[in-house]
């Protein structure tokens, strides 16, 4: 193989271009493609295959792409693109690909705001409270809204003109998607402004235990049918209430979680099944840090197949840094697995960019999007040594506006360096998005190579049951299942059924 120093050695020009030039320009070229995710994986033959046939497509698209910039999906913004994406062949191979896990999710906003809308407000409990300039679902009177201002869902939408210009309006409430996004989100803080909202609009509503049921259900429906076969959610375990009043703890709430992921498993018996991250706001002071770590613990001891890890969740530019919980977070290290949302900033030497520091040093076993560590040569030396995963959320970086076309996504980055990642979905339900499918086209059309197809999807999936917080003899059956499901993928694109020959 020629090295490095060979690479580097100045080209002698003689009037035409040299065989030796061609050969260190392609030597160059191939070394940069090994040392890339997926560049050093052995493809089997029906891979190599099925990789013909997508690269074909992949070049098509990115050739068409030049022609004609204005509609190459790849570069615009998910809300422009999604119809184009939608009637693409490579995002009809992409829906039908094993994904193997989603390792970052918000249970609150992972399932389509459209199955919201069309299935939880049409309930005859689903209410809307208008209280105090604030509109939130609700099913019931309480503090924050006091019996006069709530109405039902159903009275409020028989008094409008159109059932579907209400809903409209409904869905906007949990949905950020917008006509000119570039235009009405000008800046970070004003859309997390609205993102955040949204969680509590939803908030009270799906803490309604018969919701809450509903909600998860189709939660795991919604990501099988997309061919995830496993999930880390990060969720709270709020307190949950009845239609009888009664309340229900954060262990009786894990309780029924187990209850319904055991259930989807009785009715889908290839699905691995679901672990929780047990999250809650940075916006705390250190007292309540500890007393969220104690109950972590408690709650893993309890439920050590369900409860698996701990993160702070919220905006990281606006909220606290993680170095203000040192002294905590350090007493709980050896007990409690970190899973940190770090560096999801554009900053560099920022609070919030410095919370990659403390993540690494804390021994966080995933970065929850590491957006900014491409500015820190010694973190990215210290995660790739160490192992230690970074959760991409190619759709979630551009709506939340960190970066606009996703082909400059840090992730590209990552990708040539061969730094882990695995590809996640975090909110799609509140930007018109559904399952992980959307996540994985812009990484393969935007973030990965344009070289690079099926060895690089294959390293995404295959690390995403590498990373996941299963023990050694899951991922080994875990492995066992998904190969299978991995080889007819491969057989189905060559032989044309997912796009036609």
């Amino acid at each position: 193989m020629v090295t490095v120093v060979q690479l580097l050695v100045l080209i002698p020009f003689a009037g035409c271009i040299s065989v030796d030039y061609r050969a260190k320009r392609q030597a160059i070229f191939d070394t940069e493609k090994k040392l890339s995710t997926g560049g050093h994986s052995i493809l089997t033959a029906i891979e190599l295959k099925a990789d013909e046939v997508l690269m074909n497509i992949k070049n098509k698209t990115i050739s068409e792409g030049v022609i004609n910039p204005e509609s190459y999906a790849p570069a615009m913004h998910f809300f422009h693109a999604k119809p184009i994406i939608d009637n693409s062949s490579i995002f009809q191979i992409i829906r039908a690909m094993p994904k193997g896990s989603v390792l970052h999710l918000h249970n609150t906003a992972a399932v389509s705001s459209e199955w919201v809308i069309r299935n939880l407000t049409y309930r005859p409990e689903a209410k809307l409270c208008e209280h105090a300039g604030k509109v939130h679902f609700t099913t019931r009177a309480s503090q924050e809204c006091p019996e006069e201002s709530l109405k039902t869902i159903q009275s409020l939408r028989a008094k409008n003109g159109t059932s579907e210009a209400f809903d409209y309006w409904l869905e906007s409430l949990i949905n950020l998607k917008l006509n000119d996004p570039e235009l009405m989100h000008a800046d970070i803080n004003t859309v997390w402004v609205q993102f955040e909202k949204m969680f509590t609009v939803l908030r009270d509503f799906i803490t309604y235990k018969p919701f809450f049921e509903a909600l998860h259900t189709q939660l795991l429906q919604e990501f099988y049918e997309d061919n995830v076969l496993y999930i880390e959610f990060r969720m709270p375990l709020s307190k949950l209430y009845d239609s009888n009043g009664k309340t229900y703890n954060e262990s009786e709430v894990a309780k029924i979680l187990i209850r319904l992921i055991e259930d989807f498993k009785q009715d889908h018996p290839d699905f691995v099944g679901a672990k929780v991250i047990f999250s809650k706001h940075r916006g705390v002071d250190s007292g309540t840090a500890q007393d969220l770590l104690k109950a972590y613990v408690k709650l893993n001891k309890e439920f050590p197949d369900l409860v698996v890890g701990f993160d702070l969740v919220g905006q990281e530019d606006i909220n606290q840094p993680l170095h203000i919980f040192l002294d905590e977070l350090q007493q709980f290290r050896h007990t409690t697995p970190y899973f940190f949302h770090a560096g999801e900033t554009n900053g560099y030497g920022s609070e919030s960019d410095l919370n990659l520091i403390d993540a690494i040093l804390l021994d966080s076993r995933r970065i929850g999007h590491g957006f900014s560590l491409y500015k820190h040569p010694i973190l990215r030396k210290m995660v790739k040594s160490e192992g230690i995963a970074l959760e991409v959320c190619p759709l979630s970086n551009q709506v939340l506006r960190l970066v606009s076309d996703l082909r400059n996504h840090p992730a590209v980055f990552y990708v040539s360096e061969s730094i882990p990642i695995v590809i996640s979905s975090d909110d799609p339900g509140f930007w018109d998005s559904k399952g992980v499918s959307y996540d994985f086209y812009y990484a393969l059309m935007a973030i990965a190579p344009s070289s690079t197809g099926i060895g690089f999807l294959k390293q995404i999936v295959w690390d995403s049951v590498r990373y996941s917080s299963l023990t050694a003899k899951e991922r080994t059956e875990y492995s066992e299942t998904l190969q299978p499901k991995w080889d007819q993928f491969l057989n189905d694109i060559i032989s044309g059924k997912l796009v036609g020959k």
